[in-house]
């Protein structure tokens, strides 16, 4: 009787081996694929960082052109302006010179050499 229990103890002990060994290689895939989703994670999270450093960058990129742009249209602005000035004065200055040219009896083809 002590040897079937002993046998029995045994073949026990050897199926609850078995099942030890066979949940030892479950967590061993289990952990497997936990680090290899963290490394995956990892590797997207630094991706994530990248992308967003780059589009930080070109936000500001962006940014510094419209600055610029702005700028350049209030260059524009001023040069419209004097553009229209200088359009003033000149009919000004057309307008005198016909005054003038009544005034000295001249007609527009006697001045046509200036």
């Amino acid at each position: 009787l002590q040897q079937e229990l002993n046998e029995v103890k045994h073949m026990h002990a050897e199926e609850l081996e078995h099942q030890y060994a066979e949940q030892k290689k479950k967590i061993k895939i289990i952990l497997e694929g936990y680090l290899a989703l963290q490394r995956s994670h990892d590797r997207e999270g630094r991706r994530a960082d990248k992308y967003n450093h780059a589009f930080e960058s070109k936000e500001c990129e962006i940014e510094e052109l419209y600055e610029d742009l702005l700028a350049m249209e209030h260059d524009c602005n001023i040069k419209a302006e004097i553009i229209a000035s200088l359009r003033i004065n000149e009919e000004q200055y057309q307008e005198e010179i016909k005054d003038l040219q009544a005034k000295l009896g001249l007609s527009d083809d006697s001045l046509s050499i200036f």
